[in-house]
């Protein structure tokens, strides 16, 4: 059984690999390409298969630089469903590339599985950096520039990122997170380690897009493919805040030098996330900004420092992958604004309740796995007393739930417009057999993970204790 624990990783880059190669040198005939995304979806489901098998072993490799704990199993298996779904639910005609746009989802994917099974400060910087790496790839396909921009501001986090790692790394004298918190246990906080946490807090912040770093990412994925703004939006996102959860957990001992940071954080994220999606019109940049107000709810459940807290964003963090990464692939070709997807739900009726499904989610509204997640994070910072950000958090979400409100309008009751009709009809995604069940396989995906919120949470709530929190 161990020895299949590192097999999903193994597959995922061994069909990354294939598919670029296969593009560049031609390997795979062009006929036999049209079912590349149906046979990389079912490689990854056999990933996924496999490590919610063999992934509850709990071991070490490479002399405990990697550790699978319960942690490492929920953060992958949520990441593994995500891709699968999200290449099952993409309209591949409105991509760049077919071969890069497989193997880019898969390599971001197999950096947060890096990332999750990291057990020191070296391998949490090499998982975030390869997700993040993927997504410039992707932009760049399309918009060079905004690809260009997407490193630029990259390369600012990374820095600062790095900057807080190192000082964390003098200060502790340790790399791995199980010695940094027992080494922290004896110290008290002080400001020359509490200005280096704002640091890495800003660049986590900058890589996952959250307000008010939001304006370096967020014109990236607007401007990106839709598989391309899923990546940049959700998978690098989940990759930012499973690093900020896990050097949560190893920084416990001391939460006064990342709490009142990880406040303001989520209260600019989920206020401004709110207000921004009610501001804007247009599905893409709506549903940008609905991801990050729910970002910021999974920031108020680590600002709680509490086993409940990090547990419930945990929880919150699976639900936010799968609608932030899918929720750009099921909007497709329809970017325009308004018109695009006006009369969307009796046209495309699949994809249509796909996109309405992942707005709500973001949004948090019930009975959806957002509502669930937001509300496991609520109760916590009840519990923790914080009831100030709770009250801002649910001005937010009101604010969320309103501008959702206005989509769906548009979506199942707002006609298009005479004169738009048919662009608005050639924006339209491709209807196969394929996008189709990837688009059901989403609103599957999104109610079950709210329907079976219970044991979720539960298996969620063992992965915080396995990052040694009480």
């Amino acid at each position: 059984m161990r020895n299949l624990v590192l097999l999903p990783e193994a597959l995922v880059v061994a069909m990354a690999l294939l598919v670029m190669l296969s593009g560049r040198f031609g390997w795979i005939p062009r006929r036999a390409s049209a079912y590349l995304p149906q046979a990389t979806a079912l490689i990854v489901l056999i990933a996924l298969g496999i490590e919610l098998w063999a992934g509850a072993t709990l071991t070490t490799f490479f002399g405990g630089a990697l550790v699978q704990d319960r942690f490492a199993l929920f953060a992958k298996a949520v990441a593994l469903l995500t891709a699968a779904v999200a290449l099952a639910a993409t309209d591949w005609t409105a991509e760049d590339s077919l071969h890069l746009g497989l193997a880019m989802p898969l390599l971001a994917s197999f950096g947060i599985l890096v990332a999750a099974s990291a057990a020191d400060l070296v391998g949490l910087w090499a998982g975030l950096e390869l997700a993040a790496a993927a997504g410039v790839v992707l932009v760049s396909l399309r918009r060079p520039d905004l690809g260009l921009r997407l490193l630029v501001v990259g390369g600012v986090a990374s820095t600062l990122i790095v900057v807080g790692l190192a000082f964390v790394y003098a200060t502790t004298g340790n790399a791995d997170l199980t010695a940094i918190r027992d080494v922290l246990m004896s110290h008290t906080p002080t400001l020359a380690l509490a200005i280096p946490m704002l640091l890495l807090l800003g660049g986590l912040a900058l890589r996952a897009g959250l307000a008010p770093f939001h304006v370096g990412v967020l014109p990236v994925g607007l401007g990106a493919s839709p598989l391309g703004a899923g990546l940049v939006i959700g998978l690098v996102a989940v990759a930012a805040a499973l690093v900020a959860v896990k050097l949560a957990a190893a920084l416990i001992p001391i939460p006064a030098v990342y709490v009142p940071y990880a406040n303001v954080i989520a209260a600019l994220a989920m206020l401004g996330g709110g207000a921004a999606a009610l501001a804007v019109r247009s599905p893409r940049p709506r549903l940008a900004y609905l991801a990050v107000g729910q970002l910021g709810w999974v920031a108020a459940g680590l600002a709680t420092h509490f086993r409940s807290g990090t547990a419930a964003a945990l929880f919150l963090l699976g639900a936010f992958a799968v609608a932030a990464t899918c929720g750009p692939a099921l909007l497709g070709r329809a970017e325009g604004g308004e018109p695009a997807i006006a009369g969307f739900g009796s046209v495309r009726p699949v994809r249509a309740a796909g996109l309405g499904l992942a707005m709500l989610s973001l949004a948090g509204a019930p009975p959806l796995a957002g509502f669930f997640g937001e509300l496991a994070v609520g109760a916590a910072l009840a519990q923790s007393g914080n009831f100030v950000l709770l009250g801002l958090g649910l001005l937010g979400a009101v604010m969320s739930a309103a501008a959702v409100v206005g989509t769906l309008r548009v979506l199942y009751i707002q006609s298009p417009l005479e004169e738009s009709r048919r662009g608005a009809a050639a924006a339209l995604p491709t209807v196969t057999a394929f996008s189709t069940a990837g688009g059901v396989a989403f609103c599957l995906v999104i109610a079950a993970y709210g329907a079976f919120g219970y044991p979720i949470l539960g298996l969620a709530d063992q992965g915080a204790e396995a990052l040694g929190l009480k």
